[in-house]
């Protein structure tokens, strides 16, 4: 298989012959031409790795390339910086960054788009000065992707159903929260793409706009020079918006507008960083909410991560220590008995659980992707989800208004079906989706 080190080294090399020779462009727009090649060659074998994000990074002697594929870093290159390859002051000139001096003393954030392969691709490039150089940071997406359909982003049949609960609420504050890169524009997006149909009428903003989609009023706030975040809300509700998605809540102000409009016959659709789906409650009231229109205002709340998938070409079974894994859930409060296949039905306002016959850690096996062709041997194809989703019923907004501790308010959603993204995350593991090792950091946030 050609790597993209040896694809490196074919440039590189006749490179060199040309100048040897003396045949073809003069020697200064051959070097401009070779570094655009390797630029290009960066560009289009991230894409075919499928990665998320390009690091280019300055070391003392060369410049390291790495792609984050399936949520890790892989080392893919080291490049020689010379006065031949001046392959950070190209990209900055696609993204239409300065390459002064004094302008490389500061932080600049751009895009550009390129087309590769036959599709579009948008790619957001941060810079960032460190006592070698820019280190850059360059975001790929895919211009032309299609959204991804809720039932297929990783959520458990027992867990979609609440949240298609949820969506159907024509007023209401629904909260995604998670880690950055943890796929929560993915999961707004997906809800989108359920709820888009031509009897409502859907209004975003965003900063910045990542995807653009037919049937909605998308407004990128990074480009509104003239408004700010508030005011760009307040102009939102006057666009009798049926449901809006805000990106970010960003502080105080944007927040208490946003759970205004949930409650004056709007569905509002937002993300914010917190610990927990229920702690989420505890951020909002250090805010500086009021715990009234937090109660009457919120239907719904999810927090999410994503860990990478075992590759289905190469999975296999492992054998682990059974005492080591059970340890584990007893650490988080959960009884390795439960992780069970839940078979779920709808009541009239609740979702009752009927578990089948408990199935201990020993009696189903571990799986890990042994590396092929198809993930180019890493063992890992795709990312998935693990969530937890809270639906605000009556009991929870009496227990908010109550002043309840968090801990009171998980129990009463655990009553009510409520399962921790720790459990989520061993079902999948039992299920074979996902490897023990990528959600230990999950679990013991759950221990602490």
């Amino acid at each position: 298989m050609v790597t993209l080190k040896d694809k490196y080294s074919k440039l590189i090399n006749a490179a060199k012959e040309k100048k040897k020779t003396g045949w073809g462009k003069p020697a200064q727009d051959q070097d401009a031409t070779l570094t655009s090649d390797i630029v290009d060659l960066i560009l289009s074998e991230a894409i075919s790795n499928r990665a998320s994000d390009i690091h280019l990074e300055p070391m003392q002697h060369c410049i390291r390339l790495r792609y984050r594929i399936d949520g890790k870093l892989y080392n893919m290159l080291e490049i020689v910086e010379s006065p031949e390859i001046f392959l950070l002051a190209r990209i900055k000139i696609l993204a239409n960054i300065p390459t002064d001096t004094v302008s490389s003393r500061k932080a600049w954030d751009s895009r550009f788009s390129m087309a590769i392969a036959g599709q579009q691709y948008d790619f957001r490039v941060a810079t960032f000065p460190t006592v070698t150089g820019d280190k850059m940071a360059i975001r790929v997406l895919n211009k032309n992707s299609e959204l991804v359909d809720l039932k297929k982003i990783g959520l458990r049949p027992e867990t979609l159903s609440v949240l298609e609960q949820i969506i159907q609420r024509k007023s209401g504050l629904l909260i995604v929260s998670g880690p950055t890169g943890g796929g929560k524009t993915t999961t707004l997006y997906s809800i989108l793409g359920r709820l888009n149909v031509p009897s409502v009428n859907i209004v975003t903003l965003e900063n910045p706009v990542e995807y653009q989609i037919d049937g909605l009023n998308q407004c990128d706030i990074n480009k509104k020079v003239s408004e700010d975040f508030t005011s760009a809300l307040k102009a939102t509700l006057r666009q009798d918006p049926d449901i809006i998605l805000i990106g970010e809540i960003r502080d105080l102000e944007s927040a208490e507008i946003a759970l205004r409009a949930s409650i004056t016959g709007h569905f509002v659709m937002t993300s914010i960083h917190a610990n927990s789906a229920i702690g989420m409650v505890e951020r909002l009231i250090n805010m500086g909410l009021e715990r009234s229109l937090i109660a009457y205002a919120l239907v719904g709340s999810i927090s999410q991560h994503l860990v990478p998938r075992i590759c289905d070409g190469c999975r296999v079974p492992y054998d682990i220590d059974p005492s080591g894994f059970n340890k584990i859930c007893s650490q988080c409060g959960i009884d390795p008995n439960t992780l069970t296949d839940k078979i779920f039905k709808k009541g009239k306002h609740d979702i009752q659980y009927m578990t089948e016959e408990p199935v201990l850690a020993e009696s189903f096996p571990f799986y890990r992707g042994n590396g092929c062709d198809l993930c180019k041997g890493t063992g890992y194809y795709g990312m998935t989800g693990v969530y937890e989703i809270v639906e605000f019923t009556e009991d929870l907004r009496e227990a908010i208004l109550n002043n309840a501790p968090i801990v009171e308010i998980e129990n009463i959603a655990i009553m009510k079906g409520f399962q921790s993204m720790a459990v989520d995350a061993l079902q999948k593991v039992k299920s074979g989706r996902i490897h023990f090792d990528d959600i230990y950091h999950i679990l013991l946030e759950k221990i602490r």
